[in-house]
């Protein structure tokens, strides 16, 4: 009866130990995450279009793909689509964090015309 309780206990240990590493690598396309959504249309070397706005990247701007966290923006290509969050600098919105959003999912973003 012990061993049984004691490989119960290690079989649950186990699984919530994997899917809470499973969590913590995968990225969050959750809407919380970021406040917006847009299609990239030109990307400058500091700065970037989305849909209609313009804006600055932060110094400290961060791209993440779903295979990688900390992407390099040369992976940012038009016509993707991303989530991104802005932060205002001495009243300035700049794009702090983009992810980019895999063509899977686009349809749970934006609804398709």
């Amino acid at each position: 009866m012990m061993n049984k309780i004691k490989l119960a206990i290690a079989i649950f240990f186990s699984a919530w130990l994997f899917t809470s590493s499973l969590l913590a690598q995968s990225p969050s396309w959750d809407r919380g995450t970021f406040g917006n959504v847009g299609v990239v249309g030109q990307i400058k070397h500091n700065s970037i279009i989305i849909d209609d706005g313009v804006y600055r990247l932060s110094p400290v701007a961060k791209f993440t793909t779903p295979d990688k966290d900390d992407a390099n923006f040369d992976l940012l290509k038009v016509q993707q689509m991303v989530g991104y969050t802005l932060i205002s600098i001495n009243g300035r919105l700049m794009v702090d964090h983009i992810w980019l959003i895999p063509e899977s999912e686009r349809p749970l973003y934006r609804p398709q015309f």
